[in-house]
């Protein structure tokens, strides 16, 4: 990602030197020169907008390359299928509380994956979790009953307005991104109960969550029926 940052901005530095160079020819009354010139500034300027935005938004990616820890999530029961969850990050300081309804807990994660050039540039597989949700056991429940989600995406704070989204730009138009391997979304549920600690891993292929203690264990044990 820095190695992009850099080739956006000598991308950029050598759009203005022909932007540069252009305004003189035009000085100069020498206008088809200026003309040309100012036209590849313009575009060297546009390319390297481009890749600032690519940059940009693959800041909020977390790089993948083997199965690594990612967070924590524990679990405090406040009443009847009501759960304070907090989740801990542990490739960062990011740390979020929220309030689940149900008797499951669900993690979303985005992973993009690349390949040919793009893998020259550092792009391997990138991942970003994306958002925790609250499940119900009973299915009439979870179609009636209150649901609770939240998002775990948080932009870098020199983007005030992230319009745009490598993931969803690049699940739009995967067909024509050559350099696009796979883009694909992955999800893992386990049940809540009060005091359930989870650690969660993330691997080529999705999400891994595993029990990271004794209440999260035995609720794991009676959840699938041992």
């Amino acid at each position: 990602m820095q190695l992009l940052t850099f080739v956006s901005a000598l991308i950029a530095l050598i759009g203005l030197v022909f932007a540069v160079v252009g305004i003189k020819r035009l000085i100069q009354r020498r206008f088809f020169k200026a003309a040309g010139l100012q036209l590849t500034g313009v575009l060297f300027l546009a390319l390297a907008s481009s890749a600032f935005l690519l940059a940009s938004n693959l800041y909020t990616y977390q790089r993948l390359v083997y199965e690594q820890p990612v967070a924590e999530i524990s679990f405090e029961q406040l009443s009847e299928q009501q759960f304070r969850a907090e989740i801990d990050s542990l490739d960062s300081e990011f740390k979020q509380v929220v309030n689940l309804r149900g008797d499951e807990w669900q993690l979303d994660a985005q992973v993009l994956s690349w390949q040919g050039v793009a893998t020259l540039l550092g792009l391997d597989a990138n991942y970003r979790l994306h958002r925790i949700s609250g499940r119900y056991v009973d299915i009439i429940q979870e179609q009636q009953s209150p649901r609770s989600v939240f998002s775990l995406v948080r932009s870098p704070a020199y983007i005030e307005d992230e319009k745009f989204d490598l993931w969803q730009f690049a699940h739009e138009y995967q067909d024509w991104l050559q350099w696009v391997d796979a883009v694909y979304g992955s999800a893992v549920f386990l049940p809540m109960t009060d005091g359930a600690r989870y650690s969660i891993s993330i691997s080529r292929t999705g999400l891994i969550a595993r029990p990271a203690n004794d209440e999260a264990r035995k609720a794991v044990s009676q959840w699938i029926g041992l």
